[in-house]
């Protein structure tokens, strides 16, 4: 190497060096010391959000007086004590201790407002009680449940100018409003309130009571869910060992009665009712088929539709051998547009009149079943006795017209409950915390509870990206913020850093839900 190049290297060097130290974000660190005894600090600022909503909407009233006993007043208000950790879990609390280190803020939490573990752990006991063996609210812990949920929505409606819509293949999901007007283009049209049921696995680490293998090979519960896709809220749950069959007839008939009376009465004159899976039975379509409280679904009427999974068994394989390739037509998309390589096609009538006559007989007259194929992937190996081709699907549906496809699509529509699942083992119940039944069980209500605050705060608080954010995101941009508390004017005043780019966000939040008029 020749002296230049030398030259030139190391001034090369020197000049890299001096640039990294007068860069301003190089030195970032320079000075900085961490310490504790930060006043009026707070972390976790944004739950101040779903705590003023449960006040707002009456949960926090509700909760207290559920699990008042007579002759008894606790230290720490019991309805304060659920609420907050019902806030907690939305804000990313999954077991007891983080409960506590949250509400144990004075500063925003108050003197009374904090609990300890062990007071949280009596606090569940007392929620437990009002939750039946068979693993769903009782009685007075529903009809307060119900009662709060129909403040909400009619906050949400006076928000929404109406009850949400779901979207279906980019249209919504509505009914005419009376059979003058069927004909008339969305005229008088209403949304149809969608309730789906679905059962998931929660893991647990060892066997302890309510703990049984399930059917992926683990051991742990087996939780049936309902849900309204209209706003988002988990209607209700029942806790199941790991055991507990998928599609049990008797689960999912009780989960559905109690669902309906979950949803406020207004909002139950057209219902559609899904289930995934092979979940059609006869015991479950014929309830349903109960709720039609009028054969001509008329002003008092209730009319019922359900779009319920079909089994692809020996019956459903011989009717789509028989399907000529002309009766299989092109899927729909989420946005409405043909879908090229997926098909599906309607099976009654082959089911109806089959060569070994009707392979639906004992099912009801209206029953439909519409059968879906999609191309195996590459290398992608059928089972024994499978179609090496294509996978098939089908659902069952007693809705008496509208294309195919969009039947299809519909039904598809229930993958929205694998999101809100997600979202429940984020908000808690990923594991339940305890060696005891009645406080798992309790906990997972308040998991369910933290689910539809967040889907109501959702609606009357927040905007934009934040009206669809998942948890995960929720929490970086709004919830789990620090701020400071300061005093001014004989106010206290919960101060959000400028340069966060959500704190606007956080501040409209907080006037809305000022703005409602408490239940």
């Amino acid at each position: 190497m020749d002296r230049s190049t030398f030259v030139v290297k190391r001034t090369s060097a020197r000049s890299a060096r001096e640039s990294s130290l007068s860069d301003p974000a190089s030195g970032w660190s320079k000075g900085l010391r961490v310490a504790t005894g930060g006043q009026g600090v707070i972390a976790h600022a944004g739950v101040v959000l779903p705590r003023l909503l449960a006040d707002r909407i009456g949960l926090t009233a509700g909760l207290g007086a559920v699990v008042a006993r007579r002759g008894f007043t606790p230290l720490r208000d019991r309805g304060r004590l659920l609420t907050d950790a019902v806030a907690a879990l939305i804000a990313g609390a999954s077991c007891l201790s983080d409960v506590e280190a949250l509400t144990r803020q004075e500063a925003l939490f108050g003197p009374a407002g904090g609990a300890s573990d062990t007071t949280v752990l009596r606090g569940l006991d007392e929620l437990a009680d009002h939750v039946n063996d068979d693993g769903l609210p009782d009685r007075r812990l529903a009809k307060m449940l119900a009662r709060v949920r129909a403040t909400a929505w009619e906050q949400i409606v006076a928000e929404r100018g109406g009850l949400p819509a779901v979207t279906v293949a980019g249209r919504p999901l509505t009914h005419p409003a009376s059979t003058a007007d069927a004909d008339a283009e969305g005229a008088g049209a209403t949304p149809v309130t969608v309730v789906r049921l679905d059962a998931t696995i929660i893991e647990s680490a060892t066997m302890k009571p309510g703990v049984a293998g399930h059917y992926k090979g683990g051991i742990g519960y087996h939780p049936l869910t309902a849900w309204c896709t209209n706003t988002g809220d988990h209607l209700v749950v029942m806790h199941r060992p790991g055991n507990a069959g998928s599609f049990t007839a008797s689960d999912h008939v009780k989960v559905l009665d109690a669902a309906l009376a979950q949803i406020p009465a207004e909002h139950r004159r057209d219902l559609l009712v899904t289930i995934d899976g092979a979940g059609a039975s006869h015991a479950v379509i014929e309830h349903l088929r109960r709720w039609n409280t009028a054969k001509e679904h008329g002003r008092r009427g209730r009319r019922t539709e359900y779009s319920i999974g079909w089994p692809v068994d020996e019956r459903t394989r011989a009717g789509i051998e028989q399907l000529p390739e002309q009766a299989w037509t092109l899927r729909l998309t989420t946005d409405g547009r043909a879908e090229p390589a997926e098909q599906v096609a309607d099976l009654t009538g082959l089911l109806r009149h089959s060569v070994d006559g009707d392979l639906l007989d004992g099912w009801p007259t209206d029953l439909r079943v519409i059968a879906s194929r999609t191309p195996r992937g590459a290398g992608e190996q059928a089972k024994l006795g499978e179609d090496a081709a294509w996978r098939y699907g089908a659902f069952a549906t007693n809705t008496p017209n509208g294309q195919l496809q969009w039947l299809d699509a519909r039904h598809r529509t229930q993958a929205h409950v694998e999101d809100k699942i997600k979202e429940l083992k984020a908000m808690g119940a990923e594991k339940l915390p305890t060696a005891h039944a009645g406080r798992n069980t309790a906990w997972l209500q308040l998991a369910a509870l933290a689910v539809t605050v967040t889907a109501w705060l959702r609606h009357l608080a927040l905007d934009g990206e934040l009206k669809i954010a998942e948890p995960k995101s929720l929490r970086f941009r709004i919830l789990n913020l620090p701020a400071k508390i300061v005093y001014h004017a004989r106010s206290k005043i919960l101060k959000i850093p400028d340069g966060w780019a959500w704190a606007n966000d956080l501040v409209n939040a907080w006037d809305r839900l000022q703005a409602l008029h408490p239940g």
